[in-house]
């Protein structure tokens, strides 16, 4: 198994989703293997967590949250910008074709705002099914 151990001042914390996304998905079922875990006061920590450690919040990286959403859920999802529009983000997340296809979209200025709006997207979809 492979672990990334690092001190505090080298942890990029904006890899990892933040922490009230990372609780809402511990809420609905998220419990993988992460590089970093939340303390209960949304500190990030400094060594791996395991699968099954119901005492702390999982930290995962963007990409692992999308990939739990898109494997146990099957939501695609598109972060993407247009710089025919003045450098504008959007996201967009098709559903199976077996309940139609949604597709939701929003300009925002950077990236990471673009991300963030999907993942609550996707948290509140599941929620409300």
């Amino acid at each position: 198994m492979l672990y990334l151990y690092c001190n505090k001042e080298t942890i990029m914390e904006k890899e990892f989703i933040p922490y009230e996304q990372a609780l809402a998905l511990k809420e609905l079922g998220f419990d993988e293997p992460c590089f970093t875990y939340y303390f209960s006061n949304g500190i990030l920590s400094d060594t791996p967590r395991e699968s099954g450690d119901d005492i702390n919040c999982s930290a995962p990286l963007y990409q692992q949250a999308f990939r739990w959403f898109r494997e146990k859920y099957n939501y695609d999802i598109v972060v993407s910008g247009s710089y025919n529009l003045g450098k504008k983000y959007y996201y967009r997340i098709e559903t199976p074709p077996t309940i139609g296809f949604q597709f939701f979209y929003k300009d925002y200025t950077t990236y990471e705002e673009a991300e963030l709006a999907c993942l609550n997207k996707l948290i509140e979809i599941v929620k409300n099914k």
